[in-house]
């Protein structure tokens, strides 16, 4: 069994990659910049304080040979993206990465090998299939997912072995990108961003954890795109997830101008296609659990249906 660490371990993806640890009976040690959640955490994880802003880590945390999976960085989507948002979207992720490179660098962790998250934003907008040695582009996201990468990639001088992962929409029923958009079916709508032609790629959050685990236990090296093998247009996502339902609803398409104006320079990964391929981490050995849209949107189903049935 290992000691892993893990950054962003108490968001979205971070909490299924924790369960996932704990099930596997590894030890978990998770940073937080929430000082008052710190300490040992009734699952059995211990969460500790640090502040990328200021480049620390509680010095009273040690870690030994560890395993470090490194998910920080300022939501995306959690705002609208204004100047000082764009600064702190990039910085949060720099930080971090600088942050654990300095305890390293100080020992104060010792580290054997880390996965570190990008995203498909990597990538600009056209029909082909996007390979992990394509280029990145100009765009504002793309530009971060560089820059993430670069400092990733520092962690050679130290001689840490690590993967760098492009990871897709990611698909879950608490969080992620599916309940935005989902949220105006409550209504009766289908609201689709443009023409809902543009293809998203896509991957179920078990999945994900999944593949993030497989890369720490296997020690592999480079870059992966973490998508599903089938790519889908949100029109296809839609149609999926209310034959899924059951549900009807009146699908009304928004013209790009109003998501431009809505959205700010978010609108542009909203209606951009991305068609990204999974071949090189298939070819590592790894199996998808949700392959295909209908499949993951079943689970999630009924992983929403399961979770109301306990709380009831």
């Amino acid at each position: 069994m290992a000691n892993y660490l893990v950054s962003g371990g108490t968001g979205f993806v971070g909490k299924h990659i924790v369960s996932l640890l704990q099930q596997e009976g590894h030890t978990v040690y998770i940073l937080s910049t929430q000082k008052h959640k710190c300490g040992l955490q009734a699952d059995g994880s211990t969460i500790v304080y640090w502040d990328p802003t200021q480049y620390l880590i509680d010095p009273s945390f040690q870690l030994s040979d560890g395993v470090l999976i490194n998910l920080a960085g300022a939501g995306v989507a959690d705002q609208r993206w204004t100047s000082r948002r764009k600064k702190e979207i990039l910085q949060s992720r720099v930080q971090s990465l600088e942050t654990l490179y300095k305890a390293v660098q100080n020992k104060q962790l010792s580290i054997l090998y880390m996965v570190s998250a990008s995203a498909i934003g990597f990538y600009g907008d056209r029909d082909t299939l996007f390979q992990e040695t394509d280029l990145g582009d100009d765009s504002f996201l793309s530009q971060v997912c560089q820059q993430w990468e670069l400092t990733a990639n520092q962690f050679n001088r130290l001689q840490i072995p690590h993967s760098i992962v492009r990871i897709g929409i990611v698909l879950g029923s608490e969080a992620g990108a599916l309940p935005a958009l989902q949220k105006p079916l409550s209504w009766g709508v289908a609201a689709i961003p443009g023409s809902g032609k543009q293809i998203y790629s896509w991957i179920h959050v078990q999945d994900l954890a999944r593949l993030l685990y497989f890369l720490s236990t296997h020690k592999k090296i480079g870059v992966y795109n973490a998508v599903a093998p089938y790519p889908c247009s949100l029109n296809a996502l839609f149609a999926a997830f209310l034959k899924t339902n059951a549900a009807k609803a009146i699908l009304i398409h928004v013209p790009e101008l109003i998501i431009k104006i809505m959205l700010g320079g978010m609108s542009i990964e909203v209606l951009k296609s991305a068609r990204v391929s999974s071949q090189k981490i298939e070819e590592t050995g790894f199996q998808f659990l949700y392959p295909d849209i209908d499949s993951c949107l079943l689970a999630i189903n009924k992983h929403k249906h399961t979770s109301h049935i306990k709380k009831g």
